[in-house]
């Protein structure tokens, strides 16, 4: 694997685990378990290439995105973009703008895909509302 500054992402040994209801037993020895929706994922993505996850419902393949943007906090794990770490930017203002650069496509079109809308409608309104983009400037 080359430097976290050779790829646009990089992500190493991402890791993110959810606690299960502990039961009583398990609280007095202070035992937990864990379901390891995301665990161990490294890979770069360099200009030019393209990523896609792929796997079955409940592979962990939304929860890396989320962790990836920072919608979710990781277990374990480090995400560069740009060269720059992504998980220790603070400033709410920063971390806005690093995920205007990024997108997930989720699973489900229906769910995000209006049929009622136009392919223009949709691909216009994240544009709109980010103020990237005025409404004459779409229209044209």
């Amino acid at each position: 694997m080359t430097t976290e500054n050779d790829a646009i992402l990089a992500v190493k040994g991402l890791k993110k685990w959810f606690q299960t209801r502990s039961s009583p037993k398990e609280i007095i020895l202070r035992k937990s378990r864990y379901v390891k929706a995301v665990d161990g994922v490294t890979f770069e993505i360099h200009k030019g290439e393209t990523l896609g996850l792929v796997g079955e419902s409940g592979s962990g393949k939304t929860t890396t995105a989320r962790l990836i943007l920072r919608l979710v906090p990781p277990t374990a794990g480090e995400v560069y973009f740009r060269g720059r770490d992504v998980l220790a930017i603070k400033d709410k203002n920063e971390l806005r703008e690093f995920r205007r650069k990024m997108q997930i496509i989720f699973q489900d079109p229906y769910e995000y895909l209006s049929p009622r809308k136009r392919v223009q409608q949709i691909l216009a309104e994240p544009l709109k509302l980010s103020g990237r983009a005025s409404e004459d400037e779409l229209s044209s």
